[in-house]
């Protein structure tokens, strides 16, 4: 055993194991020490250091008990006192280390003047606590996935057994995780956010963003786009969801997401704004940042919510698109907007029915006619309002543009719920950010799940036989499929429609509804170009054709449908089907047929040079003629180069590292969101004895209400003061006490 200094005989193994330990280090030095204050049951601090004359070298070094030494009492009265855990305990342990760097025990005090840590209780040990490797990376991939830290702090815990078997407690995986996110935005949460798109531009030549700042260098707006964002708006970027009403970060910036639907009917993201304000200079900018990164390509629709900086903006800076309003919010607003009695339900009835379920402009102003009339609603200013702006919001004057048939925002308010699991009110531009990739990495698996499922599987029509559900089964995408067969099965099968033919051409459907009256629709055959057209207006709506078409079809021996009804953004390969248009077809018939829709289209589309050349010609033969044989002389230039036919150039090229700018963005100043009170949060006690205090004075009023009935009652049974103090002061006694208690 090495020498050392002590009064008592050690019985404890673990004591024996810890002198007779070989240690080359003070790191060696204090973790020895630290496992057996441990099992012990106390916690450790570094004392004192001495060093060999003039060097650096060590020459004793102490460690000592927790609880050793005695608190310093603060000189000036503070607001929070810590609470003293000192006891001048003596136990300590000295090493000698001598001048080639063996270390040895000189001095150990194992006796404590204070109780020991029972065996469940030494996780808390501040010495014992940290955290682990393992633990580090589950609790970094847990919260970066939303995983609230709370939820994978019992998650770790879980998997050893309990919280006693960790090495750190819940507060410390707090600020583990606060830690981290702080060195993330270490030089500012702007400067840290536009890193991270340099960083991911260098993996991603497609990835884009721009931003705006204020005189004073603080950011206001900024937009960002990845390169599947762009390619995903090139095939269906013809229907806008735009909603600003997520504002859950520390700046209180609103979160403006531009969300469209794929050829799966799921939710796909183009871009992710951020807005300090919602005037019309601010929303100006953001689309045309928008318009200007998916290179110059105008959306058919828009759809947002009633607010006129936007609306202002859209008809400024998308003067080609359809703006149309969600029906949902305009619908939530008219039991505040009009009020006409017993008559409102009628009304709103009435209202209803010119928002979606007129077919014509006709049958629209009839309805509202009728609607105000009845309502007696002449002189309403909200109901002139949205006459006036009637085009934007009800169905009857928008048959004509494509759709989809969406009447909501719901699509980007589903998007703000999903955003809501991976932001809170305390989150940096960076967090949400980061949370806005995981989700669109998940929409995007979901994306490919569906294509695999697409791929694996043919969707069984109801009816085998049918040539029509045989070749929509072939094209279209499963959700798609189903929103198909029930139109053909609602139509052959929808036995409460007539049809009156007034020529070879000219078909008149109507059904019967449950009040027995009568809905015609006009359907037009041209047998020869099989071409059809229903005054329902379905396709041009949405891109499917509806029951009446599709049953005048069947009447018209027209077996099968002709392809221009099958729209290319709801087939199966939408993405490969839709490129083809622009050179992917060679690709494909070179014998490239194995290769999957995602690398044709990166084959033709991944670099951005080669993206905006592609866009530019576009509907140019000529320009179109041009860019693919240079393509065709570029591939073979290429070939020429594996094969060594020309020079080497790999040889000479040096390998550039990403470019890092220095930025000097300031951060948006920090908001608290609309509605929250800017007054100090008040504890328990506080809140308590606000409550007990309004008991007391209401307590205090009861009783004074009580003596003043019970005087006047005496009064009042005396026959001398009754009729003068009933007809003169009784009165104003009384709206005068009722003013001072109230």
């Amino acid at each position: 055993m090495q020498s050392f200094e002590a009064t008592q005989v050690y019985n404890d193994p673990i004591a024996e194991k810890f002198l007779s330990s070989i240690i080359h280090s003070e790191e060696e030095a204090y973790e020895s020490y630290r496992a057996y204050a441990h099992h012990v049951g106390f916690t450790v601090r570094k004392d004192h250091t001495t060093y060999w004359p003039n060097s650096k070298k060590l020459k004793v070094k102490d460690y000592i008990c927790g609880k050793a030494g005695y608190k310093k009492e603060p000189n000036n009265t503070v607001k929070f006192r810590k609470a003293d855990t000192r006891t001048g305990c003596k136990a300590m342990v000295r090493f000698h280390v001598d001048f080639e760097g063996n270390w040895k025990v000189a001095k150990f005090i194992e006796n404590h003047n204070h109780p020991l840590a029972d065996r469940g209780d030494k996780h808390l040990l501040r010495s014992n606590r940290r955290i682990s490797g393992i633990n580090a990376d589950v609790l970094r991939s847990m919260t970066g996935s939303g995983i609230r830290a709370t939820h994978a702090y019992n998650f770790i815990a879980t998997e050893v057994g309990g919280v006693e078997n960790l090495e750190c407690t819940k507060r410390d995986a707090f600020n583990f995780i606060q830690r981290e996110r702080r060195e993330r935005i270490e030089q500012g949460d702007v400067n840290a956010l536009i890193q991270l798109f340099m960083e991911r531009q260098s993996g991603d030549s497609m990835f884009a963003w721009d931003f705006q700042t204020d005189e004073s260098g603080r950011l206001t707006s900024i937009f960002w786009s990845d390169g599947l964002c762009r390619l995903d708006y090139d095939c269906f970027g013809d229907v806008i969801i735009f909603d600003t009403s997520y504002r859950l970060n520390k700046y209180n910036l609103c979160c403006a997401p531009f969300v469209g639907v794929n050829h799966h009917w799921q939710n796909v993201l183009f871009g992710v704004g951020f807005l300090s304000d919602e005037t019309t200079e601010s929303f100006m900018w953001l689309f045309k940042s928008f318009i200007r990164i998916m290179g110059d390509k105008h959306p058919i629709t828009i759809f947002t919510d009633q607010d006129q900086a936007m609306a202002r903006a859209i008809a400024e800076c998308l003067p080609q698109t359809r703006h149309r309003l969600c029906q949902w919010h305009i619908y939530k607003k008219l039991p505040s907007k009009v009020h006409c009695g017993v008559r409102t339900k009628s009304v709103a009835g009435l209202f209803y029915k010119c928002l979606s379920k007129c077919d014509s402009e006709e049958e629209f102003e009839e309805t509202w006619s009728l609607m105000i009339e009845f309502g007696e609603l002449e002189s309403n200013v909200w109901l002139d309002e949205m006459y006036r702006i009637r085009h934007k919001w009800s169905t009857a004057f928008n048959k004509d543009i494509f759709g989809m048939g969406i009447l909501s925002t719901q699509r980007s308010e589903s998007t703000n719920n999903v955003c809501h699991g991976v932001s809170k009110p305390t989150s940096s531009l960076t967090d949400c950010f980061i949370g806005l990739e995981n989700i669109m990495k998940s929409w995007r698996r979901s994306e490919k799940d569906e294509d695999f499922k697409c791929g694996q599987s043919v969707r069984t029509p109801m009816v085998k036989i049918n040539p029509m559900l045989r070749q929509a089964s072939s094209f279209y995408t499963r959700k798609l499929y189903s929103m198909f067969e029930q139109e053909l099965l609602n139509g052959l099968c929808g036995l409460t429609y007539e049809v009156s033919v007034e020529s070879d051409a000219k078909y008149y459907v109507s059904k019967l509804d449950d009040e027995g009256t009568r809905q015609p629709w006009n359907v037009l055959v041209d047998k020869v170009t099989c071409e059809v057209t229903c005054s329902c207006k379905k396709f041009e709506m949405m891109g499917l054709l509806c029951s009446h078409a599709l049953f005048v079809l069947s009447l018209a021996k027209i077996k099968v449908i002709p392809e221009k009804y099958f729209l290319l953004r709801w087939s199966i390969n939408a993405k490969r089907d839709m490129y083809n248009r622009f050179g992917c077809k060679e690709l494909k018939d070179s014998g490239c047929n194995n290769v999957s829709s995602s690398s044709l289209i990166f084959s033709s589309c991944s670099q951005k040079f080669a993206y905006k050349l592609i866009n530019r010609a576009q509907g140019h033969e000529l320009a179109e003629e041009c860019l693919w044989e240079t393509f065709r002389k570029l591939s073979g230039d290429i070939e020429d180069a594996i094969a060594g036919r020309t020079i080497e150039l790999h040889k000479t090229k040096k390998k550039h590292k990403p470019r890092i700018i220095e930025c000097n963005v300031n951060d948006p100043a920090k908001k608290r969101p609309k509605g929250v009170s800017t007054t100090r949060l008040k504890g328990h006690w506080e809140r308590n004895k606000k409550a007990k205090r309004m008991e007391q004075e209401a307590a205090s009023s009861r009783r004074a209400v009580d003596a003043f009935e019970q005087s006047l009652t005496d009064c009042l049974t005396q026959e001398n003061y009754a009729s003068q103090l009933s007809q003169t002061y009784s009165g104003l006694l009384m709206d005068s006490i009722s003013e001072t208690l109230y």
